[in-house]
């Protein structure tokens, strides 16, 4: 990982371990804060299944020790092998860039811009920023082979921002089995309207496997008056073991029954 940016010379060292480590060598990541270039900053690799999805964000250490701007999201693509675009978030009506890095979450699918999945292989997603570029090299394998490889570490930190990679499910995911490794992030993301009264609650959650992330629990879609959004809840795998969480979407002071549920078993190898 190299950084260029002119707030004199920091030497930065971090050590990603490996899921599974059964062929890849164990590599490391540094960061080096120099004059003249904006942020480049780059963190993986992080092995995706075919058929599930990440999530990116970015956050900032409080105090700020250096890079301390306005920090603003202006946009996201995702690159193959090659360096061709495969993916690039803005084109859709519901991002508008720039955004204040509070407000934005990242999604893929690891499909490409027209809705189709993605091949195996190498990608790079890439996060483009007021201050630089941070991205993360992301192995697509084929379902069921996921073990074999890759970090189980989620963020790198330069200058005191990060950038933070998750596992994200949706309501879709209801009734599955999640695995994850230790150390690996989880995001789910849940629609609902607060305005109606209604909003997602923790029911029931994995005790001593997951452990509750910080982070914003709830944007809005629109700037409507009424309009719905999405409900965040954010975890990371912190001991091997299985157990339910369970969401559930309720007006907190109604006895009835939840109006829907959200629940999986989640499975930290």
């Amino acid at each position: 990982m190299h950084v260029g940016r002119t707030v004199g010379a920091v030497f930065l060292g971090l050590v990603m371990p490996l899921v599974g480590g059964a062929s890849m060598a164990q590599s490391s990541a540094s960061a080096f804060v120099s004059s003249g270039e904006p942020v480049r900053a780059a963190i993986g690799t992080f092995v995706f299944e075919q058929g599930s999805s990440l999530a990116l964000e970015l956050g900032r250490q409080e105090p700020c020790p250096c890079l301390c701007e306005p920090l603003f999201v202006t946009g996201m693509r995702v690159l193959d092998a090659e360096g061709n675009p495969v993916f690039v978030a803005g084109q859709e009506e519901q991002t508008v860039f720039p955004v204040p890095f509070e407000e934005w979450t990242g999604q893929w699918g690891l499909v490409n811009q027209h809705g189709a999945p993605i091949g195996v292989g190498p990608y790079s997603v890439i996060v483009q920023t007021t201050i630089g570029e941070f991205s993360a090299c992301i192995d697509v394998v084929a379902p069921g082979t996921a073990a074999l490889a890759g970090h189980v570490s989620s963020q790198a930190v330069v200058c005191g921002t990060s950038l933070l990679l998750y596992r994200l499910v949706d309501e879709t995911a209801s009734g599955q089995q999640i695995a994850l490794r230790e150390g690996q992030r989880l995001m789910v993301a849940l629609q609902g309207n607060p305005t109606t009264g209604y909003e997602w609650e923790v029911e029931s959650e994995p005790s001593g496997i997951l452990r509750r992330i910080d982070g914003p629990s709830y944007r809005s879609s629109s700037s409507l008056i009424g309009a719905g959004g999405t409900f965040y809840f954010r975890y990371e795998a912190v001991a091997t073991g299985q157990g339910d969480l369970t969401l559930v979407y309720r007006r907190p002071w109604e006895t009835a029954p939840p109006e829907r549920i959200f629940s999986v078993r989640i499975v930290v190898r």
